[in-house]
């Protein structure tokens, strides 16, 4: 029997799914059974023919590729939340993040109030560099094609070409009454998983890590050495929002932290090979400053890997919010057509046998990942850190010290809905004032504010000002340096008073408190 190509990828995924459920899928290779074959023949016969029937009566024509594309996802969807299908575009951005490179400007852009932006500093020798965009640059036309009302992805896709190629962008700048017209050349470009590396307080580190990507590992080795560790009282390591990537990686994270011989994560599943222990294979000399880690209900996957083996061996203080709960690890298959397969084959177990896979048997996917509520540990699933501390499993990773998000309230969403700090900040910055990274949010510049919001039809009265003083000049601040400066050093003005980080500086005492006793810990074992 022939195919066409979308067909032969749709059999190839069955055949996958099949051969996993059969105990067959070796290391990335599929050993296909001969009930297999009998199952993955008939099942094929009757999606071909149902295909064809569609095909030919349905009352417009159909996408065949969509439709195959269509039932994979509907196939995967009755194994688990985390097996997916990727269309050829989804499974190269897949691959991009992963390998931690692509080609393209280097810039990162997103869509402020409809406009394609420029939110971060050009990357140093980039193609975005070399032509002279800068933060706050609004790209209206890329080849010829107005961006105003585009999908952001598909700007992205038109930035990204192959190396040594040209893209024409027409540039708004603010202050410049004419646009600038640009043709940047492609090149390769670095997708870095760490943008955020610096001290924070006197001998107090922070570092805010993305995701997972094949560079991770090296990258945090190279923030480590920017923060001139031997001289660090400690280090505030931020998972939040992180969801996770390569388990090598999460591996390599580990290894910078812990000691030679500790374990980091055990896999098992049906399959031979699956069941395996990863420890630590290097030796750690140096990085033993007290560790505080972030987490959230974003964190997952690689993170909690992170979390979960920092928490067993007493290496760090856990902070924040109860993590995601993803404990199944995924091996990814290429497809023809340029597509791929991420199809479940393991779950995963911290060092003290917690399995934090959250519950997805009576719920629906999207309430999977949109509409998590947080539960309380549950207290029959109860394991011990290396000191006898108590750990939870089931449904992620429980924080040793909880501390909640701060929760916005009416006047401050009004505030943002009336875009009152965004026009504010651009009236202001239209007069090019002075201002470096040393500036503050003056008292006078509150008062401008009242007045802007008053123009902007909020409606407030003085004790809304009073109560939310602060969050206002944060708010003013963010959105001066969001556009002089860019994502990072913005970022760098939410963290000054962010709840969470602020217990975790404070926390620097009790971590190297438990950082000593887990010290010992390894001693008495050798």
């Amino acid at each position: 029997m022939r195919f066409r190509p979308s067909r032969a990828i749709f059999c190839l995924v069955l055949m996958l799914m099949i051969s996993a459920v059969l105990g067959g899928v070796l290391g990335g290779q599929v050993r296909a059974t001969t009930k297999g074959e009998d199952d993955v023949e008939a099942a094929v016969k009757h999606f071909s023919a149902l295909l064809a029937v569609v095909e030919e009566n349905y009352a417009t024509d159909v996408d065949a590729d969509k439709a195959v594309y269509g039932a994979i996802d509907g196939m995967l969807r009755t194994l688990d939340p985390h097996s997916k299908f990727f269309d050829p575009k989804a499974f190269n951005s897949l691959r991009e993040d992963q390998r931690g490179k692509y080609y393209g400007l280097g810039i990162t852009v997103t869509t402020r109030f409809g406009k394609v932006t420029v939110v971060s500093p050009p990357f140093l020798g980039s193609p975005a560099e070399k032509v002279g965009l800068r933060v706050g640059d609004v790209i209206s036309h890329v080849n010829g094609e107005p961006t105003q009302g585009m999908d952001l992805n598909e700007v992205v896709s038109k930035l990204k070409g192959p190396r040594g190629t040209s893209v024409k962008i027409r540039v708004v700048r603010p202050g410049v009454e004419e646009p600038i017209e640009m043709t940047p050349i492609r090149d390769e470009i670095a997708k870095f998983t760490i943008n955020n590396a610096y001290m924070m307080r006197p001998r107090v580190g922070y570092i805010k890590l993305e995701s997972f990507a094949e560079t991770t590992g090296q990258e945090l080795r190279d923030a480590l050495r920017k923060l001139d560790v031997k001289n660090m009282d400690g280090l505030v390591f931020d998972l939040r929002n992180n969801p996770g990537g390569l388990l090598q990686e999460a591996i390599e994270v580990c290894e910078t932290f812990l000691q030679k011989g500790q374990l980091i994560v055990e896999t098992r599943g049906r399959t031979r090979g699956s069941n395996r222990p990863y420890a630590s294979q290097k030796l750690n000399t140096e990085n033993l400053f007290p560790l505080v880690v972030l987490i959230n209900p974003q964190s997952a996957s690689a993170s909690e890997i992170v979390a979960g083996a920092l928490q067993d061996h007493d290496r760090a203080l856990i902070v924040g919010q109860t993590s995601f709960g993803k404990g199944l690890v995924q091996s990814v298959y290429p497809l023809s057509k340029n597509a791929g397969l991420a199809l479940t084959t393991q779950k995963w177990y911290t060092p003290s046998g917690r399995l934090i896979q959250r519950d997805y048997s009576q719920i629906s996917q999207f309430d999977y990942y949109n509409h998590r509520e947080t539960a309380s540990p549950k207290k029959d699933d109860i394991k011990h850190s290396d000191i006898g501390r108590i750990v939870y499993g089931g449904g992620g990773i429980t924080p040793d010290y909880v501390v909640e998000e701060p929760k916005v309230n009416e006047f401050q969403t009004l505030l943002v809905s009336k875009f009152a700090f965004y026009t504010f900040v651009r009236d202001f910055l239209a007069k090019n004032p002075p201002v470096d990274r040393s500036f503050q949010v003056s008292d006078a510049m509150i008062d401008q504010f009242k007045q802007h919001a008053l123009k902007r039809g909020v409606q407030f009265n003085d004790n809304d000002f009073t109560d939310n003083r602060d969050f206002i000049k944060r708010s003013i601040k963010y959105e001066i340096f969001y556009n002089k400066f860019g994502v990072s050093d913005a970022a760098r003005v939410l963290l000054e008073d962010d709840p969470q980080v602020l217990k975790a500086v404070d926390l620097i005492p009790e971590a190297k408190e438990l950082a000593s006793k887990a010290r010992r810990q390894v001693a008495e074992k050798r």
